[in-house]
């Protein structure tokens, strides 16, 4: 009888996770016990002052970043914030040395909301003021988090930054979001356009051809920000509308015309 009473408490111990666990849930991925030495090893060849073992260091990132669907969601979550320290941690690369922060940027766009909880607080540090194409890069992988709390930093940058470079990877960036609820989804193009529009506007208008008249520099700068923004803000539009338009003009027509527009079905994730 106790033998029977023994072997009843060891079968019901083997099998209580299983009956913890929802039926048809997969199992829960293990924490990888290596993780923790391994975001200590990226940190310490990030803090090198002689920036010698940044080489090694994105080595490291991209092998950290292999088969995250393998990963248990902690692991996860702690692998963005070791990611993100690559930004805060030891001197600030020049622009000829910024890969590393390019290859964190691209390894934190992999892990959605974890990702660019870390990203939209690297692109506004102070640190990189100076490396604008370290932070077009960073917008850039924000938008492929395609995390929807980011896309009034993401629209905010694309209306209103100084810098053109700036302004056209974040509007580029907005093109991810073609999953977006579409009342959403239309201020996006509504906005992208009214600062279009005020741009064409300015770019359009005559020098004044008065002798002596003083050169108002507006129109030639705004002439140069549409160089660098209009081919990829003309794409994110056509891919949040499904519309394909090119120029302004044509783009304002139909707006006019349809301000209740209707996207086409989001795309089926794989």
């Amino acid at each position: 009888m106790v033998q029977t009473l023994l072997r009843s408490c060891l079968w019901l111990l083997v099998a209580l996770p299983l009956f913890a666990q929802a039926p048809g849930a997969a199992p829960e991925l293990p924490l990888d016990p290596t993780l923790p030495d391994q975001l200590k090893e990226l940190k310490q060849l990030v803090s090198d002052p002689k920036m010698v073992g940044d080489f090694q260091a994105i080595g490291l990132i991209q092998a950290l970043t292999k088969e995250l669907d393998k990963k248990n969601p902690k692991d996860k979550e702690r692998l963005a914030k070791g990611l993100g320290e690559v930004f805060r941690t030891g001197k600030v690369r020049p622009a000829d040395k910024d890969s590393l922060y390019k290859e964190a940027s691209d390894a934190l766009a992999k892990l959605s909301t974890d990702g660019s909880k870390e990203l939209a607080k690297a692109v506004v540090d102070p640190r990189f003021k100076e490396l604008i194409a370290v932070q077009a890069h960073m917008m850039l992988s924000i938008g492929k988090t395609e995390d929807d709390k980011q896309v009034e930093l993401l629209l905010d940058t694309t209306v209103r930054s100084p810098y053109d470079q700036l302004r056209a990877a974040s509007g580029e960036a907005l093109g991810c979001f073609t999953s977006l609820e579409i009342k959403q989804r239309r201020e996006v193009v509504k906005t992208i356009l009214r600062e279009w529009g005020s741009l064409h506007q300015k770019a359009t208008t005559a020098d004044n051809p008065s002798p002596g008249a003083p050169i108002d520099p507006a129109p030639a700068n705004a002439r140069k920000t549409l160089r660098e923004v209009e081919g990829k803000w003309n794409t994110t539009l056509q891919k949040l509308t499904g519309t394909s338009f090119t120029a302004y003009p044509d783009w304002q027509r139909w707006l006019n015309k349809n301000q209740n527009w209707v996207p086409p079905s989001a795309p089926k994730k794989t």
